[in-house]
């Protein structure tokens, strides 16, 4: 089966994973959009900080409408079967209680994006409106796990501490 990898995806990242592959990354009110062919054993994970626009030099998932064709194309890229193609959404919280909620905005954009290409939508796991979490994909079993943060700081050894917990939590 393979060494079970972990990619962690920066803010505006796209990662892809073959099975035993784990993506990972951090949210706020970004969204992780997961696109997944579960009978292949393959998973993309997008991270998203806006629902549309234009600009050079943000990242290939910082815009929804950008980065779900490009996560959709990865996916066919890396064996995955167009027809068995599922997206689902990860974090989107409200992290400003009175400003724009940014979170959903870009929910709604991968679902219009999702539907607009022919993929199938899975549903939502929603983030925490009260501090960041992380989001965990993998690829072997197809779980998509979210984890919030509360007031854990993740500097370089706490984030080398949660990769090797995430077997666990899986």
């Amino acid at each position: 089966m393979g060494e079970r990898r972990l990619i962690q995806v920066p803010i505006a990242g796209i990662g892809v994973v073959r099975r035993p592959g784990v993506l990972t990354t951090l949210l706020g009110s970004c969204v992780g959009m997961v696109v997944q062919d579960l009978r292949n054993g393959v998973a993309v994970l997008a991270h998203i900080v806006r629902p549309k626009g234009t600009g050079a030099g943000m990242g290939p998932g910082y815009f929804a409408d950008v980065a779900a064709p490009r996560a959709r194309d990865l996916a066919i890229q890396n064996g995955a079967d167009p027809r068995e193609l599922m997206v689902r959404i990860a974090g989107g919280g409200r992290m400003v209680e009175n400003g724009v909620d940014i979170g959903a905005q870009n929910c709604e954009a991968v679902k219009e994006a999702t539907y607009a290409l022919g993929m199938v939508f899975g549903g939502r796991i929603k983030g925490p409106s009260d501090g960041g979490c992380y989001v965990a994909v993998d690829s072997a079993t197809g779980k998509v796990a979210l984890h919030k943060l509360q007031g854990r700081s993740l500097d370089d050894d706490a984030w080398s501490k949660l990769q090797k917990e995430l077997g666990v939590l899986l």
